[in-house]
């Protein structure tokens, strides 16, 4: 196990079954030297149902990187809530070495201003997105440093989000040398945790909708 990676409370988690690509959210609620607890993980209404000694899968994002572990499933335990208690994994998998995961979309819209306002937005189309930052193709550059004011909508498994959050360009390139079309690397900048929560789970529900394609 990496020396700096610990797992925490609150941490936010999903959890599979083995050999199935269906992933449920969860959050750590406990930890321990040789176990933590974990809040029964849902998928919209639908509980994930673990029994005991039963091996699971975990994906997570943390210090710098995302990881993936199996572990065992050692109790339930009936407080004010349900929660199931897991084995402290001993091996974990670094599966990207970004906070951030990111994930290619096929074509999604977003919005963007150089001010904050009603009308003048113009459209672009993100390429990828991560709860750090996204790729972003438009039809006018963009120098690096400028800040910018973004828009688009995240459509859930069980609802749309509508996220308005300032990014930074940090990295800005023109994609086709005969066509007018740039990319630029975005950063976001004083984005809620809940705005950052959302788009980690839209990033993971999309994962999990792939690998379900394939």
């Amino acid at each position: 196990m990496p020396e700096e990676f610990k797992l925490r409370i609150n941490q936010k988690i999903q959890v599979a079954k083995m050999r199935n690509d269906l992933w449920f959210n969860s959050i750590i609620l406990d930890t321990g030297a040789e176990t933590i607890s974990i809040v029964i993980p849902f998928d919209k209404e639908r509980p994930l149902v673990l029994y005991q000694d039963e091996i699971v899968r975990i994906r997570l994002a943390a210090n710098n990187a995302s990881y993936l572990f199996s572990t065992k499933v050692t109790g339930v335990v009936l407080d004010k809530i349900k929660l199931y208690k897991l084995a402290y994994p001993k091996n974990i998998t670094r599966i990207q070495q970004r906070k951030h995961v990111r994930f290619q979309i096929i074509s999604m819209d977003v919005e963007y201003a150089h001010q904050e306002g009603r009308n003048n937005y113009t459209k672009g189309t993100v390429i990828d997105i991560s709860g750090g930052g996204m790729k972003m193709a438009v039809r006018k550059n963009i120098p690096k440093h400028e800040r910018i004011f973004l828009k688009l909508v995240l459509r859930l498994q069980n609802r749309t989000e509508l996220i308005q959050v300032k990014a930074i360009v940090v990295r800005s390139k023109k994609a086709e040398p005969d066509r007018e079309i740039y990319h630029l690397g975005l950063r976001y900048e004083d984005i809620t945790n809940k705005q950052q929560d959302l788009i980690v789970r839209y990033v993971f529900e999309r994962m999990a909708q792939q690998r379900r394609l394939y």
